[in-house]
């Protein structure tokens, strides 16, 4: 699996660090897929303009479709 970070603020799941506002590193897909976004809050302003896909599963938006167990385009 590539790097992934999870914003400590609003839960979206990045590939990139600067993406989003506090980003936390993740080891596998299975700390955050799955599971909705722990907060409901404001996206971070980089990761909205970056938003490409959300999980089908579990509705945790992120920039790539393998950040996700089962992607789902949004755009």
């Amino acid at each position: 699996m590539i790097s992934a970070y999870k914003c400590g603020k609003c839960g979206v799941i990045s590939d990139q660090k600067d993406h989003i506002c506090q980003p936390q590193e993740v080891e596998s897909r299975a700390e955050f897929c799955g599971s909705g976004p722990e907060h409901i809050s404001q996206m971070c302003e980089p990761m909205a303009e970056n938003l490409r896909f959300q999980c089908f599963t579990c509705g945790r938006p992120s920039e790539h479709p393998n950040l996700v167990c089962s992607p789902t385009p949004i755009r």
